[in-house]
């Protein structure tokens, strides 16, 4: 693995919160969807769990290519803020726990995002990408 920071949760700690663990086995396509949003609104303040991340999950799920985009995201997420991993280490939680991985995404998130509300800037939260500036 990747050196960098430990994930906020375990891999294997998939089963709390009862809803998102029922989201995540019943209706992946939904939770990819929240994580998307969250990825790029922390606090949800427009949550759309219907968004393009959403629908790209739900056709690539149709055809058997699920783990394509939780590998994506999931590098997203490590590259982001620092997370340890690396890219085989994501294709193998994506192919072999896809439920476990969509939670991992969303419980990452829903941390990063309570270290924003709570005031915690100064901590390795969530950081807006910065606007495009010209010369």
């Amino acid at each position: 693995m990747g050196e960098g920071q430990e994930w906020s949760s375990g891999f294997w700690d998939c089963c709390s919160p009862c809803g998102t663990c029922f989201l995540g086995c019943c209706c992946p396509c939904l939770l990819h969807g929240r994580t998307s949003s969250r990825l790029e609104d922390p606090t949800l303040k427009d949550d759309s769990m219907m968004n393009g991340g959403c629908c790209l999950y739900f056709l690539l799920s149709y055809c058997g290519f699920h783990f394509i985009p939780l590998m994506m995201k999931r590098g997203q997420i490590r590259e982001r803020f620092g997370l340890e991993g690396s890219g085989c280490g994501d294709c193998m939680r994506a192919c072999c726990c896809p439920c476990c991985t969509l939670m991992q995404h969303e419980k990452e998130l829903e941390s990063r995002a309570a270290l924003l509300e709570g005031g915690a800037a100064g901590q390795q939260g969530y950081k807006a990408p910065g606007g495009m500036q010209y010369a």
